[in-house]
C-alpha cells in the first residue's frame, strides 16, 4: 500500500508531467497505440523449472511538442503476466505503468525521424504464487524508476505516421517481496500507429 509521503510525491510529480504536457501541446500534438514484446531481466535466474521471461506489452500515449526537437510526453503501459512453473504450482507477475518522459528528435531524414527519450516510470507490480490444490497468494508493489529508450518515427502522411522503438525500464518491481526477488529490468520492443494534430 502506497504511504502518505509516496502519496503526495506521486501527486506532486503527477501535476507536474501534467503542467508540462499543457505546455508542450500548444506547439503541436500527437497520439498513438503501440503493442509489443518485454523481456524482464533476471527473472528466470536460477530457475531450473519451466519459466517464461517475455510477455505481451501494450501502451497508449499523448505528447506535445515545446519545438521542432524536444517534446514532453505521458502514457499508460499494460505488461501481460511472466510465468515460473512446475508440477507443484506456479508464479506470476505482471505490471501496470505510468510514465512520463521528455524526447529529443533529429532532424527529418525523408520521412523518417529518430529520437531518445529519458523520464521515470511509476509501476505497480502484481505476482501471485499458486500452489496446486491449496489455492493462490497475491503481492503488490508500488514504485518509481527510472526510464529510457530510443526509436524513430516513419510519416505515412502529415497526420499519420508508424512508430518504432525499445524502451529499457530500470529496476522495476521490489526485491523485498515475499514471494521472490522481482527486481528487474525491463527491455520493450514496440510498434504501431500515431496519430499527429
Amino acid at each position: 500500500m502506497l504511504k502518505a509521503g509516496k502519496v503526495a510525491s506521486l501527486v506532486f510529480a503527477g501535476g507536474s508531467l501534467l503542467a508540462l504536457a499543457g505546455t508542450a501541446a500548444a506547439q503541436g500534438g500527437y497520439a498513438g497505440i503501440s503493442v509489443g514484446q518485454a523481456q524482464v531481466s533476471d527473472f528466470c535466474d536460477d530457475v531450473v523449472i519451466e519459466c517464461d521471461d517475455t510477455a505481451l506489452t501494450g501502451r497508449i500515449y499523448a505528447g506535445g511538442f515545446f519545438d521542432k526537437y524536444l517534446a514532453f510526453e505521458g502514457g499508460y503501459r499494460y505488461t501481460d503476466d511472466t510465468t515460473i512453473e512446475d508440477n507443484t504450482g506456479s508464479m506470476d507477475v505482471g505490471y501496470h505503468m505510468f510514465d512520463g518522459s521528455l524526447l529529443v528528435f533529429t532532424p527529418e531524414f525523408g520521412p523518417v525521424r529518430l529520437f531518445a527519450k529519458v523520464g521515470a516510470q511509476f509501476w505497480r507490480q502484481d505476482g501471485s504464487v499458486t500452489i496446486n490444490g491449496l489455492g493462490s497468494v497475491s503481492d503488490k508493489e508500488n514504485g518509481v524508476s527510472l526510464r529510457t529508450g530510443a526509436g524513430a518515427t516513419i510519416d505515412i502522411t502529415d497526420s499519420f505516421g508508424l512508430r518504432l522503438e525499445w524502451d529499457y525500464l530500470q529496476d522495476i518491481g521490489d526485491d523485498s517481496s515475499g514471494v521472490q526477488n522481482l527486481k528487474s529490468d525491463v527491455h520493450i520492443f514496440s510498434a504501431g500507429p500515431e496519430f499527429r494534430f
